[in-house]
């Protein structure tokens, strides 16, 4: 719950609901989100407030900064909706955390963050007074980092790569990512390039990938216990594993509440094909890095935010690493069967 005070040029209390999540860049102490947020419940009216803390929201008190629609601040920022009026916050504000209950571990479960009522000035004339007592929930996000070197049509290290893991129906497990090189829209597909690789009974260790043709890549009564696999945006060509190391430094299983994880290397050659039969001279080289979580049993969390404003952060480049899940529906991104 979230009591609400405005005072100005708007007037307006109320009691409101209130949510926030921390966004959890897994393997990494940089890069985390934390968002508070709260909406009344009056579903006929839009009024609502969001505050964007880059990091993990704990207990202290930290000032809030200028907000600036549509940009990822660098520190705690605020606004405000009232109806069709938007409010961003100026420097001189204030957010007490008294208490902040984090789930045991990243998950469908939630915990609580609280705080004493300090004053959050969104400017000099509206003043905004909120006490909450929010559910918080704590979700990760991957950590992904690929480079490709030797032939292809794509070389270079990602600048962002979006990444989940999936049952693959056979007792095994797929990682799979997809990576922007240039940060640039593409054909309506910013990624210039989507992977994954398969391992047929994860666990920590290292396994050696198997070298993959097409026929047995398609066939899952041939899957090999552990490859690789990319797809180019641009190029129809599908590229497989022909050896490599795949290394699994922690593996965590997921269960019905709570994520789990799965973190490594993988290094890999994989030989571009034609189709079916016909291999090319072009061999490229994969270097990944990963950190990626693993869904809980019981569902994929969710964002609790009833509505993103056009001024959201969510909508800045700088956040799409940071947008919420990707769908499980299609198992692996921009697959092509070759001709």
């Amino acid at each position: 719950m979230m009591n609400v005070d405005i005072r100005g040029a708007v007037t307006y209390q109320g009691s409101w609901s209130a949510f926030g999540q921390l966004r959890d860049v897994m393997d990494v102490d940089t890069n985390d989100l934390s968002l508070l947020g709260g909406q009344t419940l009056d579903v006929t009216r839009n009024v609502n407030m969001t505050l964007v803390f880059p990091g993990r929201l704990d207990v202290g008190t930290f000032v809030i900064g200028r907000y600036t629609p549509g940009v990822l601040p660098a520190g705690p920022a605020a606004y405000v909706e009232v109806d069709s009026l938007f409010f961003a916050s100026l420097p001189g504000g204030s957010v007490t955390v008294a208490s902040a209950n984090y789930p045991p571990r990243p998950g469908l479960d939630f915990g609580m963050a609280g705080q004493g009522g300090a004053p959050v000035a969104t400017s000099d004339t509206v003043d905004i007074q909120i006490s909450f007592a929010a559910h918080w929930y704590h979700y990760l996000r991957p950590n992904v980092t690929v480079s490709l070197s030797g032939g292809g049509p794509v070389l270079g290290t990602s600048l962002v790569t979006i990444a989940q893991s999936l049952d693959d129906d056979h007792s095994g497990r797929f990682v799979d990512w997809e990576s922007d090189f240039d940060l640039a829209p593409g054909q309506g597909i910013p990624y210039e390039i989507s992977a994954e690789f398969r391992l047929a009974a994860p666990a920590a260790g290292t396994f050696t990938l198997a070298a993959t043709p097409p026929r047995d890549y398609e066939d899952p009564a041939r899957w090999p216990a552990a490859y690789a696999v990319l797809f180019y945006r641009d190029d129809p060509r599908i590229a497989l594993s022909t050896g490599g190391t795949l290394t699994v430094t922690k593996f965590v299983a997921p269960t019905d509440a709570y994520y789990g994880e799965i973190h490594g290397t993988l290094t890999a050659p994989l030989a571009l094909w034609a189709n079916d039969s016909t291999v090319t001279a072009d061999t490229v080289q994969v270097t990944a890095t990963f950190a990626v979580q693993l869904w809980p049993l019981g569902g994929i969390p969710a964002a609790t935010f009833r509505r993103l404003s056009p001024p959201s952060p969510f909508a800045a480049p700088e956040a799409r690493n940071l947008l919420a899940p990707r769908s499980p529906g299609r198992t692996r991104p921009n697959r092509r069967s070759p001709a």
